[in-house]
């Protein structure tokens, strides 16, 4: 990773945040999910899964384990042409590098938007490192992942390295391709081939297990997240198509009870349970429905709280409390509070 920012900003690793990201970037029926379980019955839930991406602590050599056999870099010609892999330029683009790689290696699934499509028409015959240049001198991307800058007080002129003392955090990303599977790091020369895959929801928890054994026990940093299409698209079209069996069943229940028979009493029967049944369906896909509306609506709120610059407000009550000459016991009660306050117990994981 180079040490020159490039004015790209460091962004927070957050599902709510990299939604928007993508939003922005004009691609649409597309979310972000933080997942905490790798079993593929917890992938399954949540499909269209279109790659994932896992957030480590960075350190010299990660990623490859001593002594065993490891996964093969791709050849640059050959099997991996139809990978899209830039390499990383500048330190703090990873996040938004991470983002791109499952959506440019999934735009034949992904509604990509007008900006995605003509960055990946542009760069779709330039080597990893161009690629990797481009993105970076991309104003409209970088306008984007800059969005999420939090505002600053005092921004020191120096501009210091990170140094073996500092934990420095990087995002890769796992992507099916070609019925293989493909980790794209940004700070390799190439996309590193996993193998071929029939379910690569299968295989991707056993690769991301293999990376994080790679750490001591102590380590526990990790963040997984999931691109995956947009919940509330999927939910609508599963209604519409409950709602489409409501009425073709009830059709049949009124013919049913119009005949009058004693069968078709029996079969109506069967089919009001059917009807029951689907209604109970649709109930349940409803509230699914609204607790998405309420993600996005928190995404949105917290979002607005990241973005908004707060320290106008912080200086006036602070220069309020002086003024009124309450500044300094506040600070004392504050320190008392702080001392009688119980402590808390660290998080089990």
């Amino acid at each position: 990773m180079s040490g020159e920012h490039g004015n790209w900003c460091l962004i927070e690793s957050d599902p709510g945040v990299f939604t928007e990201l993508i939003h922005n970037m004009g691609a649409r029926n597309v979310q972000v999910e933080e997942l905490y379980d790798l079993d593929p019955s917890t992938l399954r839930e949540i499909e269209p899964v279109y790659g994932l991406i896992f957030l480590f602590k960075w350190q010299s050599g990660s990623g490859g384990s001593s002594g065993e056999p490891g996964p093969r870099a791709a050849e640059p010609s050959g099997a991996s042409d139809h990978v899209y892999f830039a390499q990383q330029i500048i330190q703090n683009a990873c996040a938004t590098q991470a983002i791109l790689a499952v959506l440019l290696n999934r735009s034949g699934e992904i509604e990509l938007g007008e900006m995605l499509e003509n960055f990946r028409s542009f760069s779709a015959d330039l080597p990893p490192d161009m690629r990797g240049l481009a993105m970076t001198n991309s104003d409209c991307i970088r306008d984007v992942h800059n969005s999420f800058v939090r505002p600053e007080s005092f921004i020191s002129d120096e501009r210091r390295p990170a140094t073996e003392n500092d934990d420095v955090f990087h995002f890769i990303s796992y992507v099916p391709v070609g019925g293989r599977l493909y980790e794209l790091d940004g700070l390799k020369p190439g996309p590193i081939d996993h193998g071929a895959t029939d379910d690569w929801l299968e295989t991707v928890g056993g690769v991301i297990q293999k990376r994080m054994s790679e750490y001591s026990q102590s380590e526990i940093r990790f963040n997984l997240m999931a691109v995956i299409g947009d919940r509330r698209k999927i939910l609508g079209e599963r209604i519409s198509v409950v709602d489409a069996d409501i009425s073709r069943l009830t059709v049949r229940l009124e013919a049913l009870r119009l005949d009058g028979g004693e069968a078709s009493q029996a079969e109506a029967t069967r089919v009001e349970s059917q009807i029951g049944k689907l209604s109970s369906e649709r109930t349940g896909l409803e509230c699914m429905v609204e607790r998405e509306n309420g993600k996005f609506a928190r995404y949105r709120f917290d979002n607005a709280l990241r973005k908004h610059n707060f320290i106008p407000l912080v200086y006036q009550l602070v220069r309020g409390l002086v003024e009124k000459n309450t500044l300094r016991p506040a600070m004392e009660r504050a320190a008392d509070a702080a001392k009688t306050r119980p402590r808390r117990a660290p998080p089990s994981w």
